[in-house]
C-alpha cells in the first residue's frame, strides 16, 4: 500500500475495527466524529459475536509497542480509538471462573469462587 493511501486512511473520518474472540474474527467500522460509549461498544461486540451469556474481557493491542491494553471504561475506549492508526485490533477474552481454597493459621479453610480480571 502507498504511503498516500496510508495517510488517507489514518486521517479519515471512520477507524477500522477487528475483532477476535476464539477462532472467530469480525471487522466493522466506528465514526470518528461520534462520540460512542463505551457501554455501546461492549453491546455491539457482545452481539457481533453472539455472548449473551459469557462474561467476558474486552482489550486492545497498541501500535506502538504491542502490549494488550484494556477497554473496560470510557476512557480507554476513547484512548484506543485515538490509537487506531489504521486499524483499532481488539481481543475479547472469557472471564475465567477461578476456585481457589484459602488456608491460612489466622483464616478457617474456606472456598472461594470469583471471577479473574
Amino acid at each position: 500500500m502507498s504511503k498516500n493511501k496510508i495517510a488517507a486512511r489514518i486521517d479519515s473520518q471512520s477507524v477500522e475495527v477487528k475483532t477476535k474472540f476464539d477462532a472467530e474474527f469480525r471487522r466493522f467500522s466506528l465514526s470518528r466524529l461520534e462520540k460512542v460509549k463505551y457501554e455501546d461498544f461492549k453491546a455491539l461486540i457482545e452481539k457481533l459475536h453472539r455472548l449473551h451469556d459469557v462474561a467476558f474481557l474486552i482489550s486492545y493491542t497498541d501500535p506502538r509497542d504491542g502490549d494488550l491494553l484494556p477497554i473496560n471504561n470510557d476512557d480507554n475506549f476513547a484512548r484506543a480509538l485515538l490509537t487506531a492508526r489504521p486499524l483499532l485490533r481488539v481481543i475479547i477474552q472469557r472471564k475465567v471462573l477461578v476456585s481457589f481454597v484459602f488456608s491460612d493459621l489466622n483464616y478457617p479453610e474456606q472456598n472461594k469462587t470469583q471471577f479473574l480480571n
